[in-house]
C-alpha cells in the first residue's frame, strides 16, 4: 500500500511514518461490516456446521441431524430445521418450508420461468 502511496505521492511519508499513521487509522475503525439489506431483497441460507443428536422415544436410537438456517436480511428474522442430511432432497424440503413458514405455501411454487435446473438432473412426477 506504501508504494502506491509513494506512486501517487513521491514526497509523500517515509516507510515507518506511514506505518505509524496507518496503524493509528486501522485502531479508529470498528471490525464490522455494515451492510445494507432492502426489506425483501435477500435470505442468506446455509446449514449451520454444527450437528444436534436426535433420539428415538420409542427405540432409544441416536441419530446426527443437521441444521439448517435461514435468516432474512433486512430483519434477521431466522428459521432454523433440524434435517437428516445436507443433500439436495432435504434442503428443497427444508427450503420449502422455510417459505411456507415466511411467505404462505404459494411462495414455494415458482413460476416455470424461474425453475433453473442443473445439468443431467431428471425431475420426474
Amino acid at each position: 500500500m506504501w508504494e502506491e502511496y509513494r506512486a501517487v505521492d513521491p514526497a509523500g511519508y517515509g516507510y515507518s511514518r506511514f506505518c505509524d499513521l496507518f496503524r493509528e487509522f486501522e485502531r479508529r475503525l470498528s471490525p464490522t461490516m455494515r451492510q445494507d439489506h432492502p426489506a425483501g431483497d435477500k435470505v442468506f441460507v446455509d446449514y449451520s456446521g454444527k450437528k444436534i443428536m436426535i433420539v428415538d422415544r420409542a427405540t432409544g436410537v441416536v441419530r446426527e441431524a443437521e441444521i439448517f438456517v435461514a435468516v432474512l436480511g433486512a430483519s434477521n428474522y431466522t428459521y432454523a430445521e433440524a434435517t437428516w442430511t445436507q443433500k439436495l432432497a432435504d434442503w428443497i424440503e427444508a427450503m420449502s418450508a422455510c417459505s411456507a413458514f415466511w411467505w404462505g405455501a404459494a411462495a414455494c411454487r415458482p413460476r416455470q420461468s424461474e425453475i433453473r435446473r442443473p445439468q443431467g438432473l431428471v425431475l420426474r412426477p
